[in-house]
């Protein structure tokens, strides 16, 4: 731009000149200088038309700490060299692509991205400018490809000691025990295996398939996972105790779903269930809820606890995921009665100290390192 305001007002100078003292030679000066900007201005234009980009990506779902490759596809079917050439991906993890491109080049450049925190990340719309050999004009295009990647907390396939497991015991094979045959939640199509007492005659007649029914499941057989949410319990976070504990609420949810144990997610807002879950299959609703929660809300964990317990039947199984055990949840906990099954799954990178462990373990309630499962994990990966 600078280069053209000068030029410009260089042009128009050398006509003034011109006009008023007739000068031969500047009247030259004036005629190169118009040409000059003429085919500068050509050349930008139809630089900018004869680019053509595409973009190639290997994957558009990971994990968290997976890296993502993609690609970038640069063409000039220009006859002519293209000097300066300049592409934005619109990732702030990566400064603009400056190049040149020979007449009828193909270029390809290579991306890797890492990726430390769960949610969806877009590539694109690309950005593609142009300029001419002398830098007087700039073109510029978007190409308004947008691709979504998401990244999905990490899961680790690996045992919860959860007190309805340790009750129950094999709870896959016997699941089908604590369905309620008083509520029907659902109707969904035969598959191989589902008994035929089961099936829902009369809807099947109607739509010439076989249609099963699903039941609700009791209190007993449910996990209520409660994930706490409280920004002041991540407030010295880096966002790795945010990445941990989705992890735990994930692999928890998986551990759950695969030994057919109902999951129930609860909304920190309003204390309603966000998924209620009872096959594997109903794990990628699961999946989808992490991308959206975040601990960002004012109120306090212990408050939404009790707010939550007041409106369960009175035995019911439920998994607390918090990186925080103060005083406040302590009380909380202590309001609750004992004969509920209460699991906690500590996820802060600091190890609790053994006077909180003793708290809850005199008042029934079984609690967990998240940090030591992980690291465990870790191990045996590493082992084998």
């Amino acid at each position: 731009m600078r280069n053209f305001i000068l030029l410009l007002s260089f042009t128009i100078i050398s006509f003034l000149f011109a006009i008023f003292t007739s000068g031969e030679i500047l009247y030259y000066i004036f005629f190169v200088n118009v040409a000059l900007l003429s085919l500068s201005f050509l050349y930008a234009a139809i630089a900018i038309l004869s680019i053509s980009i595409e973009i190639d990506i290997d994957s558009t779902e990971i994990n968290v700490d997976d890296k993502i490759k993609y690609s970038i596809k640069i063409k000039n079917k220009f006859f002519l060299p293209l000097a300066f050439v300049s592409i934005d991906e619109n990732n702030r993890k990566f400064f603009p692509i400056a190049t040149n491109l020979n007449s009828f080049q193909k270029k390809v450049i290579k991306r890797n991205v890492l990726f430390k925190k769960r949610g969806i990340y877009t590539v694109g719309p690309i950005v593609i400018k142009v300029k001419d050999p002398f830098g007087i004009f700039q073109m510029k295009k978007t190409v308004n490809r947008q691709y979504n990647i998401v990244v999905y907390p990490k899961v680790y396939d690996t045992p919860f000691d959860l007190p309805l497991a340790s009750d129950v015991g094999g709870f896959a094979s016997r699941a089908k025990q604590f369905e309620d045959y008083t509520n029907l939640a659902n109707l969904r199509e035969y598959v191989d295996g589902d008994s035929l007492k089961k099936i829902h005659w009369r809807i099947s007649a109607k739509l010439q398939k076989l249609y099963v029914k699903e039941y609700q499941y009791t209190a007993l057989s449910e996990v209520n996972i409660l994930w706490d949410l409280y920004k002041n319990h991540y407030k010295a976070d880096d966002g790795n105790i945010d990445e941990m504990t989705a992890e735990c609420v994930l692999s928890l949810a998986k551990y759950c779903l695969t030994n057919g144990i109902p999951v129930r997610l609860v909304d920190y807002e309003t204390n309603k269930p966000l998924a209620q879950c009872s096959r594997v299959k109903d794990f990628s609703i699961i999946k989808f809820w992490t991308l959206k929660l975040f601990p960002i809300y004012e109120i306090d964990f212990d408050r939404k606890l009790l707010e939550y317990v007041s409106g369960l039947p009175r035995d019911f199984t439920m998994a607390i995921v918090t990186p925080s055990i103060d005083e406040k949840l302590l009380a909380a906990l202590s309001q609750i009665n004992i004969n509920q099954n209460i699991a906690i799954f500590y996820t802060n990178k600091d190890r609790l100290d053994e006077k909180t462990k003793n708290r809850l373990g005199n008042s029934g309630i079984k609690i967990t390192s998240w940090r030591d499962m992980y690291e465990s994990v870790h191990m045996e990966v590493q082992h084998n």
